[in-house]
């Protein structure tokens, strides 16, 4: 009767220890998961300091890294749509990348993507574009979007580019992400509010949100904490214009950049 009980305890403790959320790895920036139609499920690994992307089987082992070309003046923003045959026809594995840099006279963002292969071979260059999106058709095949973004310009200007792929993630590849990045405020233009988004750095607790008016004065100011990474921003009192925001922890700025009010 003791050894029943006892191998019914240990089969309920196993069981239990099934259940439970437990730590399996950590990796040391930014990483998901892709399938590729030839190789199965790897994790991916943004490396920012380093400019690649670091591929992982699922025991986490290093499986590939692929380098990423990006002028010294500029920064890796963002990796999409690590896969096989979506961009062409080869077994090569393939990815999306964005970098930035930022103009710290006048506060506006230029992007630049780029589609590589893993040897870096450039697939396809598309200046400007800041975003970028994936969606399937029934009878069409897989389109790419690109979003050009222009914030030179006054008033900024955004267009959309739109590709023909010749293949499609397998059905268990990444979601698309929403049509908006968080990056950049909207509306904008803006007619009675605007959203501006924020994350602050670490150890930053606290922060403050200005909206300045073309002379550099302050017409708004919010103050924000990490539990959110927006805030909304009533512009309807405000005088038609260009006005600059920036997000402020005492005097250092830690992001920056322009909104129209219509």
């Amino acid at each position: 009767m003791k050894r029943i009980i006892l191998l019914s305890a240990l089969l309920i403790l196993m069981m239990t220890s099934r259940s439970q959320i437990m730590l399996e790895h950590t990796y040391p920036a930014s990483t998901s998961l892709t399938e590729l139609s030839l190789s199965g499920y790897k994790y991916y690994m943004m490396d920012v300091t380093n400019n690649q992307c670091n591929l992982y089987n699922l025991d986490h082992s290093l499986w590939k890294t692929i380098s990423l070309s990006i002028p010294s003046n500029m920064y890796l923003y963002d990796i999409k749509y690590v896969s096989e045959t979506l961009f062409n026809t080869d077994s090569k594995v393939e990815l999306a990348y964005t970098y930035y840099s930022y103009d710290t006279t006048y506060y506006y963002y230029t992007y630049y993507s780029k589609v590589i292969n893993e040897s870096g071979f450039e697939i396809l260059s598309m200046p400007g574009a800041g975003y970028l999106d994936l969606k399937s058709t029934p009878s069409n095949g897989t389109k790419f979007f690109a979003y050009i973004y222009n914030y030179s310009a006054s008033p900024s200007t955004v267009n959309t580019q739109i590709y023909s792929l010749p293949g499609s993630l397998p059905t268990g590849g990444i979601a698309p992400e929403p049509a908006i990045s968080k990056r950049f405020p909207f509306p904008n233009p803006a007619k009675a509010s605007v959203t501006i988004p924020y994350t602050l750095p670490d150890g930053v607790n606290t922060a403050q949100v200005l909206l300045l008016n073309s002379s550099g004065k302050p017409v708004k100011t919010y103050t924000v904490d990490g539990a959110f990474d927006n805030v909304l921003v009533q512009t309807e009192d405000l005088p038609r214009g260009i006005y600059i925001y920036q997000v402020k922890s005492g005097s250092e700025i830690i992001s920056a950049g322009r909104v129209i009010h219509e």
